[in-house]
């Protein structure tokens, strides 16, 4: 009985530990990273250029924020690369067929952001995507709440190719 209470009180300092984790791992040697510098008017990509797969967006600058946008036309469609058409109506703010999602290092305070800087998790800048040839959009600003033809924020344009 005591060998069973022993285990048990074991087993949930562990489950404590791991479950107060943040989560954060680090980026395997030899990822392709693209940086990502934003401001609410500005977004900017380093390199624009990237190989189909994994893909690490490093979110350059503490407490923003920046979109991301992959083509999806109906709800059982699997999202994928925009079109240059696509392309040319989300800059006039034009969501429709589309799938928007984003990044952003809030919710943590600044020393976990510094703890977990270069790093994935909650807190870190690091965001994993898998992405096939073709072209995503990143945005900054508001671009689903702009009226049609009124989106006056950035868009950066990131080429997957094979």
């Amino acid at each position: 009985m005591r060998v069973q209470r022993t285990t048990a009180w074991l087993v949930l300092a562990v489950l404590l530990v791991v479950g107060c984790s943040r989560g954060q791992a680090a980026v395997p040697a030899g990822a392709q990273l693209v940086a990502v510098r934003a401001t609410e008017s500005a977004v900017h990509l380093e390199p624009a250029t990237v190989r189909a797969g994994d893909v690490y967006v490093v979110l350059e600058t503490p407490g923003s924020s920046v979109g991301f946008v992959q083509r999806k036309s109906t709800a059982a469609e699997q999202p994928g690369p925009l079109t240059d058409e696509d392309l040319a109506r989300l800059a006039h703010g034009d969501t429709e067929g589309t799938q928007i999602g984003g990044f952003d290092d809030n919710g943590c305070s600044p020393e976990q952001r510094a703890e977990d800087r270069g790093r994935t998790g909650p807190c870190g800048n690091v965001f994993k995507l898998v992405l096939g040839p073709g072209k995503y959009a990143f945005f900054a600003g508001n671009l689903d709440g702009a009226p049609p033809g009124d989106y006056s924020g950035s868009i950066a344009v990131l080429e997957v190719l094979p």
